[in-house]
């Protein structure tokens, strides 16, 4: 499957996204594509040195409309062989994989002051997406970028499934509702996870989702350990987090990855 981790800016979803890919990893091939444009510390986090951005492959950052008039070309130049683009065959600059396994592909950074926009990353997400081959054993999980951005660019369209990230704010929520209804339009499989999550506050964000009609499929506890990592940039630790994202992949997630 290729599944989309969404949600507010600070929601934790980069972290979730590599506490996630670990836990898959123990029965597939796992990819983590870096679609955020802004948040650059995902190597950092997963313990790898950051690999050349995707966008460096086809010639460049350009406008959206160019992009969208190069999808046969640069799908040509992505598809090492027939059947569509392999994350596999990239070239070794492009990807790189953690001491764990877990393979990383960035889509490109907004680094410069007046280089523009995010939009042509996210159509690049679509098209590598749109025509990307994958073995039965492989799962790419999207690290988005914050926000709506991706809906906006249909990226939606070419996931089979939708995991969003919410904290305990109204702004998170509502960010989650919107999104569980691009889910129902287009037939996708949808999940909702809390993170960072106390006891003092964990009933309260369950009746919020409750009266807006979202289901929440589990709860990340707030976990000093990993957000300690976090804040030194060092490849992260956990135990509590980690836990907790085990028991949502095995109850929640795994099921529909297997049965589709």
């Amino acid at each position: 499957m290729k599944i989309m981790v969404c949600g507010k800016g600070g929601s934790g979803k980069t972290v979730l996204t590599i506490l996630m890919a670990k836990v898959l990893l123990r029965k597939f091939k796992v990819y983590i594509i870096d679609s955020d444009e802004s948040n650059s510390l995902l190597p950092s986090f997963l313990g790898v040195k950051q690999p050349k951005p995707l966008v460096e492959y086809v010639g460049g950052k350009r406008e959206e409309e160019d992009f969208e008039r190069m999808e046969p070309d640069i799908v040509k130049a992505l598809s090492m062989a027939r059947g569509g683009i392999k994350l596999s065959s990239l070239p070794s600059e492009y990807i790189v994989t953690s001491s764990e396994g877990v393979s990383l592909v960035t889509i490109g950074k907004v680094r410069e002051y007046g280089e523009g926009c995010a939009c042509p990353f996210n159509i690049l997400t679509r098209i590598l997406l749109g025509n990307l081959s994958l073995e039965e054993d492989e799962v790419v999980l999207i690290d988005t970028d914050a926000g709506v951005e991706h809906i906006g660019r249909r990226v939606e369209e070419v996931s089979d499934g939708i995991i969003v990230v919410v904290d305990p704010t109204a702004e998170s929520l509502e960010l989650a509702l919107m999104l569980m209804k691009v889910a129902e339009k287009l037939g996708k499989s949808f999940w909702v996870i809390a993170n960072k999550i106390t006891e003092d506050i964990k009933d309260s964000i369950f009746e919020e989702a409750s009266k807006m009609g979202l289901n929440i499929d589990g709860v990340v506890r707030f976990d000093k350990e990993l957000y300690t990592s976090c804040l030194k940039r060092e490849p992260l630790k956990s135990s509590i987090a980690l836990s907790d994202v085990e028991r949502i992949i095995w109850e929640k997630i795994l099921p529909k990855i297997v049965r589709d």
